[in-house]
């Protein structure tokens, strides 16, 4: 794979990962416009994925020293358990039909769409008082619920789950927070599964392809972090709303232009 590619590819992903505006939908789109882009599986895109895991480790570092040893610590783990098995639950169980639309741009447009639409409303949830101490398991599995179906691309992981965050009256900036760690046991369980599944596939690649995947999850390390504060700010000063500004208009776009090339 081109070097720049995978640098290009890693910046996308890295931005929209945490931004709510779909990283799998924008990754497929721009994978269908490089020339013979090609990949074992979607073991590049899990490899992106480590790279905003990475990420968040580190925006949150502080954090979670902190919580280490604490009862706190012991209560975001347990609520991160049960959200983890709900996403694995919807995520398994979706996951051939979601792999089929990554090259129907059509669907893609869709739920771009349904992405801007679901942020959009965020705009009318109040200021939720409710912290840690005060989320329940059953919020957790509701989140980890939504984020499996962020299996789809053009569905947004961050905006499904930060708005059901929301709207289960959380804190704006722990139901944030909450929806970045919710992300990495999740990436870690993909990036495991695609590792086995084409294990004698990736054993085959060349050199160039580690490097790409090694450049490209570097480029989302450090794009993530900076869209992690983003996303933190915009979310705690109540603008979290306007990326529907975007998404929408981006969906009905790629539905005008699959559109006019049918």
């Amino acid at each position: 794979m081109n070097l720049g590619y995978a640098l290009l590819l890693g910046i996308l992903q890295g931005f929209t990962e945490f931004l709510p505006v779909s990283s799998s939908g924008h990754l497929a789109l721009a994978q269908m416009l490089i020339p013979g882009f090609d990949q074992p599986g979607v073991l590049f895109d899990a490899m992106l994925h480590v790279g905003t895991a990475a990420a968040v480790v580190w925006f949150e570092r502080w954090q979670i020293l902190e919580w280490a040893g604490s009862a706190t610590g012991r209560r975001v783990l347990s609520l991160l358990v049960v959200g983890t098995a709900a996403t694995a639950v919807v995520g398994f169980a979706l996951r051939g039909v979601a792999t089929r639309t990554f090259e129907r741009p059509l669907w893609i447009a869709v739920f771009l769409v349904v992405t801007g639409c679901v942020v959009g409303a965020t705009r009318w949830l109040g200021s939720g008082k409710r912290g840690v101490e005060r989320t329940t398991w059953r919020e957790a599995a509701l989140i980890g619920l939504l984020q499996g179906l962020a299996v789809f691309p053009g569905l947004s992981r961050s905006g499904t789950t930060i708005a059901a965050g929301l709207g289960a009256g959380l804190e704006r900036s722990w139901a944030a927070r909450f929806s970045f760690l919710l992300g990495v046991p999740a990436v870690a369980g993909v990036t495991v599964i695609e590792l086995l599944s084409h294990r004698h596939e990736l054993a085959a690649t060349s050199a160039s392809f580690a490097l790409a995947c090694a450049v490209g999850a570097v480029a989302a390390a450090i794009t993530g972090y900076v869209a992690l504060a983003i996303v933190l700010k915009t979310v705690s000063s109540r603008v979290f709303h306007r990326f529907a500004w975007y998404c929408i208009p981006a969906g009905l776009i790629v539905l005008a232009i699959v559109a006019g090339s049918g």
